[in-house]
């Protein structure tokens, strides 16, 4: 059973205050969370049943009119705590984020993209201060226009190579065609897939992908309403065809 309770205030600096509790047998848990806002600044914070408090400060354009800053800081669990740096310049048509955790042996993670509507550059890194190293390294380009998109990914620090197409059919757009091929160059090994998807009309879609291991998958979206949807999948071992294949449904509602 959940309860959420909602207030909204007439002052333009105290935003919400909102309340929620559940219970799920004998566990019952609780929380209350309230925003202030003032000019480009905003605060949210988030209290709890367990003692925890989770506080979230967030400004833009104070420093520089590109620049936004986000800090979480988590208690007594200060560990998941971070701080975020996002530079953003439409103009040239770059883009910088950095995070930084706060806590005693940080992990800073970096990604930058520069390029234009038609082709950009991407590269995303994650550096351990304790053992003075990068656990993530990947770089890639896209060149995309109306009807096709292509795009070159290298990741995990070298060893995975990624190639991915897509092509648009038709003035209308409504059926598309993608291929994936992957390369792992530690042991090269390759893998393909290949799929297809199709709007038949303003509810309904339909989407398949067939790998080299033999595995299709299909899955057809109808929507019910602006914001629910009932979708139906399948998957088959194409070399295994004696398996009984999987079907799932699912339906999601909004109200």
């Amino acid at each position: 059973m959940d309860y959420v309770f909602t207030h909204k205030f007439p002052n333009k600096r105290l935003q919400i205050i909102t309340s929620r509790a559940s219970r799920q047998g004998r566990r019952s848990t609780a929380n209350v969370g309230a925003q202030y806002k003032y000019k480009n600044a905003a605060v949210e914070m988030n209290f709890d049943t367990k003692s925890s408090i989770a506080t979230a400060l967030s400004f833009r354009g104070e420093i520089l009119p590109s620049m936004n800053v986000n800090a979480s800081l988590r208690l007594p669990e200060y560990g998941s705590s971070q701080l975020n740096l996002k530079f953003q310049q439409s103009f040239r048509n770059a883009a910088l984020s950095i995070s930084v955790g706060l806590n005693q042996s940080p992990d800073i993670l970096l990604s930058a993209t520069i390029g234009t509507s038609s082709i950009a550059f991407g590269i995303e890194s994650k550096y351990k201060t304790t053992s003075r190293s990068f656990s993530r390294l990947d770089a890639g380009i896209s060149v995309t226009n109306p009807s096709r998109d292509a795009s070159i990914i290298l990741a995990e620090k070298g060893d995975l190579l990624r190639l991915a197409y897509a092509h648009r059919f038709g003035q209308s757009r409504k059926i598309s065609a993608v291929a994936e091929v992957t390369r792992r160059l530690s042991n090269n090994k390759n893998s393909l897939a290949v799929g297809v998807s199709c709007i038949a009309d303003k509810l309904t879609t339909v989407k398949a992908t067939l790998n080299n291991r033999g595995k299709l998958q299909a899955l057809l979206v109808h929507k019910i309403q602006p914001n629910s949807s009932l979708n139906i999948s399948a998957e088959f071992n194409m070399k295994a065809l004696d398996k009984i294949p999987r079907i799932g449904l699912a339906l999601a509602l909004r109200l």
